[in-house]
């Protein structure tokens, strides 16, 4: 039998992890919310944003030079190891929605992105996430440095970091 005791305790509300710092690359994406997206209720179903959060990457893989078809041609592959996602208001049918992707930089071999999806034009976020993606082999070996590839893009990309404005102190 086992000793419960023993067993690792896990709160049902996990908190989320931390916010990413310092300086990242960033592009936005626009998308229409469609019929199949959205549930009985008129919303767009939970499942869905992580969707969107893929449509910011590869807007921004294109923007970068670091899309799907360069990751194969290196045979690389980068799944995602971790998606975490807060919903704050929901997205309907039809609106037309801004999908903000960051990537930020990380001495780590591993992609940090954070997410943030409005109504276009609109200021309220409806939801933000973060994800991180690892570089594997095609055989599911992790690597534990960039690939070549991925040190060269990072090197051309120098220049272009933005760095976050500081947080106003407190009054």
């Amino acid at each position: 039998m086992k000793d419960a005791s023993a067993t690792p305790k896990r709160s049902t509300l996990e908190s989320p992890p931390p916010r990413p710092l310092g300086p990242f690359l960033e592009e936005r994406t626009t998308l229409r919310v469609r019929f199949n997206e959205v549930d009985a209720l008129r919303i767009v179903w939970h499942g869905h944003y992580a969707n969107y959060f893929e449509e910011g990457r590869r807007a921004f893989g294109r923007r970068y030079g670091v899309d799907y078809t360069a990751f194969i041609e290196h045979n690389v592959a980068v799944p995602i190891v971790q998606l975490h996602v807060d919903y704050f208001a929901p997205a309907r049918l039809a609106d037309t929605l801004e999908v903000k992707a960051r990537l930020y930089k990380s001495e780590a071999a591993k992609l940090i992105f954070e997410y943030e999806i409005r109504r276009e034009g609109e200021v309220p976020l409806l939801a933000s996430g973060t994800s991180v993606q690892v570089f594997t082999n095609f055989k599911g070996e992790l690597l534990l440095t960039w690939p070549l590839f991925m040190q060269e893009r990072l090197k051309a990309w120098e220049p272009m970091w933005k760095h976050p404005l500081p947080n106003p102190p407190s009054a």
